[in-house]
């Protein structure tokens, strides 16, 4: 049996102009701190990088850009579509699996409904870190809450962004 969460909402925008925010200004509206961030309390940059034709979503240091945590690869891509990557908790154990945090961008008229799903939370420990010590009926929602206060900022960035560009 899966175990993923699934989080949904609109957004007042096109779908390519949605993507376009979740993924080139993922650092300006990616929750801070060290529960939302990858390099934990390190000043840190959020973006997709690429490295020998391999994307990832990962977290830069601003004081040592050599200093890299990668959440995982993008395994799709498909700019006012789709986009799924690989999630790894950083401080997770290596021998434990990476789930799929899949985002589907679905225009409608004058907005864009956005759909995340975290899948495959079932493959984790029940010692896994990024549990919190919590079982499945109590880290699902968790997770639930974790990507909605995401996608509601990316929502609350494209409206700061449309109320800047309307005229006076």
């Amino acid at each position: 049996m899966s175990a993923k969460t699934f989080v949904a909402l609109r957004v007042d925008c096109d779908a390519q102009t949605a993507f376009d925010h979740f993924t080139n200004d993922i650092d300006l509206w990616w929750k801070a701190g060290p529960r939302n961030r990858l390099i934990g309390n390190r000043p840190g940059i959020m973006q997709f990088g690429e490295k020998d034709g391999i994307r990832t979503l990962q977290e830069v240091d601003k004081r040592h850009p050599d200093f890299v945590v990668e959440a995982g690869k993008v395994t799709k891509w498909e700019p006012g579509a789709r986009l799924s990557f690989e999630w790894r908790w950083p401080m997770a154990d290596a021998n434990e699996p990476v789930t799929i945090v899949d985002i589907r961008f679905s225009g409608l008229g004058n907005y864009t409904r956005i759909t995340l799903e975290h899948l495959g939370l079932e493959k984790l420990s029940a010692a896994h870190p990024g549990r919190n010590g919590l079982n499945d009926n109590r880290f699902k929602p968790m997770m639930t809450h974790y990507w909605q206060a995401h996608l509601v900022s990316l929502r609350n960035r494209i409206k700061q962004l449309s109320a800047s560009e309307s005229p006076a």
